[in-house]
């Protein structure tokens, strides 16, 4: 049901042509309380709305886990009705679900064939004919639903099953009434943008909020379940268990001996096939080629093992002497989970430091012997040679660090001057993960990167979303250095004015000009602080430089800024050989109108490097904008957001290098999970096929997935793309209204919100793998680790959780 909601048709609005070209009715004023907590139930209801943050994605797994577990439970009580014979043997109500069954459909063709002009909107007064079948389908598969579930409950269910349902009824009921609401108060309209104009849209959306909120009351019931079970949970059977998992894998399989001979064979004849393109590349080829073995490596021994071992437990019967004992199921499965995860966490350590030792025999050793030879050249007077070796021992040391770049937003201006969100696009293929865009050499065209808060180019005009890219200027600037004080002192006026401004307002809060007048007075106090102490540091390095010490000097002012670009070059001709691409660079500071500018060469493939005063930073308040034009005619300049930010500090590749394999260990986990999950269940070659397929899903498809759910595939979906290749229609031409594409288009309405579904069942893999972000040489912050190990346990935590219901119900011991 929670699929069948997902449909656009419900949500099209049911006005007819006239209603809609009618002007909005003014909506009645609310109270500023109902309107934030009608905000709150919507944002809690509505599956394609989140907030930012760890609150917004705590709210978006409890949401997903919600109708989950409200699909799971309805499940169990109609397949427990169906076993019993409660339903499904011909009585009135089994023709009420019937009928709700073919319902769907036809709903579906009849607003298929309205799309494809076969059949004129049928309307009845507002009520239209899909909207009424809709609705119809919906009470009538509801109705069946509630009667195998009450004749269920009643035959071997509880009290607290009955209040459950009661509570599915109520949920169902606050949603319609927030659906209407919204539309009453016309916030549709006032917040979304939403075109709802009439109390049967304002329903619709409340059926589908309503099934969230079931949701909910049926997760509520499972952590009740579920309470019991922690409570009883002892660390020392999850230790047993984990311990004898542990042997079984080192015993029977092999498993880690296995893992650890591949990868030193392997990693005995690396340096035979890996052959870096440019000297530069050499990092980060050994660095991705080294993450890229240790996962394979560890997924492949974690899918095989882990689906295996229950099944086989059960199948020879050992899984007997164990739930016979005092042992709780879900020790059974988180047991089996430590054990397993203890292995990997031996291999990742194992793998982490003989690569890292790798690395730096390897690598670093270039390094080393590639700063020899510019000190050799440099002193046989070759400075040419020189400079070209140590561009190379410092490109290399670039990448075996942990960068932590800061970033602006990423707008252009095209050869006319005009504002545009990309750039000019050039053919080249583009990255899955950030679109690429060119500016035109020798014209205005330019690449603005925008550090402040800033509206995000790619947001409507009207309604700006905006971007918090603002700098750390502490970070940059230290408070005990020249400029660190001078712009403090900048920043301390702007709070004084701002503080003045408010207070000057008129109908002032007599204690709220109170309290500005006690800012006023400390912050005037700081101010005179940072002013005196500024103008003692600012004397004293002028002293040292009349006294010819400019490094004392120099010690005293805070370090230049260090900007790195990386950028690539579309030759329209080939140029001079040797003349290199030519770029300028323009930094300004908009709130002093400090300006720096500079001409540098393009080095391809490369990063490049500049480094800008500190003295721009002073008095920013954390904004900037660096301009980048191509200066050589016939040329293009590529870029994307990331290629140009600005240097906070480097930390130790080791670290890091670490970090990047703990995001391979949230995979394992995640797989870990699945793998117990099939194998409480299935027989372990589907347990084993059912966990790859999991793992193939989750980093190859999910963005597939993600397209679904916003209806975006281009082509349409699998049987309209299916129509295309049989006929040879590009993806961009409309298809002709024929009987198969309206048959197509209607089996693709059915089956793409069944799919979308999927989105929250398969783990994204992919945002859990950082290895990239280590191989590229920047830095994996905490809170990027924090926020993956969340996502892994909001993946595994489920699966083990419906694994032990699963194993729970299942018979193993007879």
């Amino acid at each position: 049901m929670p699929a069948f909601l997902s449909w656009p048709l419900l949500w099209a609005q049911a006005a007819t042509d006239a209603a809609a070209s009618a002007p909005l009715p003014t909506p009645p004023a609310i109270a500023p309380a109902l309107r934030n907590a009608l905000i709150w139930f919507f944002l809690a209801g509505d599956t394609t709305i989140s907030i930012p943050g760890i609150l917004g994605g705590l709210l978006t797994w409890a949401k997903a886990m919600g109708l989950i577990a409200l699909i799971g439970w309805l499940g169990y009580w109609i397949v427990t009705a169906f076993k019993d014979r409660q339903v499904g043997d011909g009585k009135w109500f089994d023709y009420l679900g019937l009928i709700g069954v073919i319902l769907v459909p036809l709903t579906v063709f009849v607003q298929v064939m309205q799309d494809q002009k076969w059949i004129k909107a049928v309307a009845v007064g507002p009520v239209t004919l899909t909207w009424a079948l809709g609705m119809a389908a919906i009470i009538f598969m509801a109705a069946w639903v509630f009667t195998a579930v009450w004749k269920a409950i009643g035959r071997v269910g509880k009290t607290i099953d009955y209040f459950v349902l009661v509570g599915i009824f109520l949920a169902a009921f606050v949603g319609m009434t927030v659906g209407l609401a919204w539309n009453h108060y016309g916030l549709f309209q006032q917040i979304l943008g939403f075109p709802v104009t009439t109390w049967q849209d304002g329903f619709a959306y409340g059926v589908r909020l309503g099934v969230t909120y079931m949701g909910f009351v049926v997760l509520l019931r499972v952590l009740a379940l579920l309470l019991g079970e922690f409570a009883a949970i002892r660390a020392r059977r999850l230790y047993s268990i984990g311990r004898v998992t542990l042997y079984e894998a080192n015993r029977k399989m092999w498993a880690p001996w296995v893992v650890v001979i591949v990868f030193g064979m392997v990693l005995a004849f690396t340096h035979w096939f890996l052959q870096p393109p440019r000297a530069a590349e050499m990092g980060r080829l050994y660095v991705g080629t080294l993450t890229l073995l240790c996962s394979l490596l560890l997924t492949a021994m974690v899918t095989i093992l882990t689906p295996i071992s229950l099944p086989t437990d059960i199948q020879q019967q050992t899984i007997y002497t164990v739930v016979t004992k005092p042992v709780r199921r879900l020790e059974i499965i988180w047991g089996r989970m430590l054990g397993y995860m203890a292995l990997v966490t031996v291999l990742v350590a194992i793998f982490g430091g003989v690569s890292l030792a790798y690395l730096w025999r390897t690598v670093q050793g270039q390094i080393t012997r590639t700063a020899a030879l510019a000190e050799k050249a440099q002193s046989e007077g070759r400075e040419r040679d020189a400079n070209q070796y140590f561009e190379q021992a410092e490109q290399l040391a670039s990448r075996m660090a942990a960068r932590v770049p800061v970033r602006g937003s990423l707008s252009f201006l095209d050869s006319k001057g005009n504002p545009h969100a990309m750039g000019i696009d050039v053919g080249q293929e583009q990255s899955m993960k950030e679109p690429r865009s060119h500016i035109e050499g020798a014209t205005p065209a330019t690449a603005i990167w925008r550090y402040g808060v800033v509206p995000d180019p790619f947001s409507p005009p009207t309604r700006p979303v905006l971007l918090d890219r603002r700098i750390d200027v502490d970070s940059f600037l230290p408070s005990g250095k020249i400029e660190g004080l001078e712009n403090r002192m900048l920043e301390l006026q702007a709070q004084i004015a701002a503080a003045e401004r408010d207070k000057g307002q008129a109908g002032a809060d007599p204690a709220a000009v109170t309290r500005l007048d006690s800012a006023i007075a400390r912050h005037k106090a700081d101010y005179d602080r940072a002013k005196a102490e500024f103008e003692s540091l600012s004397t004293k390095a002028d002293e040292l430089e009349a006294a010819g010490k400019p490094d004392e000097a120099k010690e005293l002012h805070a370090e230049p800024v260090t900007l790195e670009m990386t950028f690539n070059i579309y030759r329209t001709t080939k140029g001079e050989v040797g003349k290199p691409v030519f770029a300028e660079i323009d930094v300004t500071n908009e709130a002093t109108g400090a300006k720096f500018a500079d001409v540098f060469p393009v080095k391809e493939y490369y990063t490049n490097r500049r480094t800008i005063p500190a003295q721009l930073l002073v008095g920013s308040l954390g904004s900037l904008k660096i301009e980048i034009r191509c200066i050589s005619p016939t040329q293009y300049l590529g870029m994307a957001e990331s290629d140009l930010y600005l240097l906070s500090s480097k930390g130790n590749f080791g670290l890091n290098y670490m970090k990047g394999l703990f995001g391979i260990w949230l995979q394992a986990m995640v797989l870990t999970a699945i793998g117990v999950f099939a194998g409480t269940f299935l027989s372990w070659p589907v347990a084993l096929l059912t966990t790859i397929a999991f793992f193939i899903a989750g980093q190859l498809a999910f963005g597939f997935l993600i397209d679904f759910t916003r209806q975006a595939v281009l082509g349409g979906g699998p049987f309209e793309s299916l129509i295309r290749l049989v006929t040879h229609d590009n993806q961009m031409t409309e298809l002709a209204p024929t009987a198969g594409v309206v048959v197509a288009k209607t089996l693709d309405s059915l089956v793409m919100p069944v799919m979308s579904m999927l989105v929250y069942v398969v783990p994204n893999f992919q945002v859990l793998d950082v290895t990239n972000m280590v191989a590229d040489g920047f830095a994996v912050d905490w809170r990027t680790m924090l926020a993956n190990t969340l996502l892994a346990l909001a993946y595994a935590l489920p699966f083990s959780i419906a694994g032990y219901f699963i194993l729970k119900n299942r018979e193993v011991a007879a």
